[in-house]
């Protein structure tokens, strides 16, 4: 999928709020509401963004959060096997010796032991911690910079600064002067 600076800026606008209403993303980013909607959907279809959701404050929640570090040899199997209990919300596969991590929300004791139970049934080493204060941040506009804008002629990757060429209030990217006059002369040609 190619992003260009249209596709940035109403992401940098649902990062910043994804309440905000059509009306107000079309105003936001300059474009009309009939665009920004067609644009909204076109990331939703292509999986970019997923959906959204409603960031809950845990520090309100009853019970406690637990980390777990795992060491095991077939990670991707212990990993769907983890996914299963309720009480894990997220797991990491990863690199290192102890290669799983998992985050589970805990109400209270006795799921604790419980959980704790579950994991010493697979006869893998693990170590648990309570997590005494989480911190947790949005993906921020700045690291939008990570999505990579292609050509609108070749479909190479822009990798340098990028040229445009706008028409029709759409606005086009390419990845050199070679590019940008060929297809200048496509549309002149039209």
């Amino acid at each position: 999928m190619k992003l260009d600076e249209i596709d940035n800026a109403i992401l940098r606008v649902l990062l910043s709020n994804a309440r905000a209403s059509i009306s107000d993303i079309a105003r936001e980013v300059g474009i009309s509401r009939p665009t920004a909607r067609k644009r909204i959907q076109k990331l939703l279809n292509s999986r970019l963004i997923k959906g959204f959701s409603a960031i809950i404050d845990e520090s309100l929640l009853k019970g406690f959060q637990v980390v777990c570090w795992i060491k095991a040899s077939d990670a991707e199997k212990i990993a769907s096997e983890l996914e299963k209990i309720n009480e894990v919300t997220r797991v990491y596969v990863t690199s290192g010796e102890r290669n799983i991590i998992c985050i589970a929300r805990i109400p209270d004791m006795m799921s604790l032991e419980s959980l704790i139970n579950k994991l010493s049934s697979y006869n893998l080493p693990f170590e648990l911690s309570i997590v005494l204060k989480s911190i947790s941040k949005p993906i921020f506009p700045e690291f939008l910079s990570i999505l990579k804008l292609k050509c609108d002629y070749c479909g190479k990757e822009i990798v340098s600064k990028a040229l445009t060429y706008t028409i029709h209030n759409r606005r086009f990217y390419f990845c050199c002067p070679t590019c940008l006059r060929e297809f200048s002369k496509r549309l002149k040609s039209k």
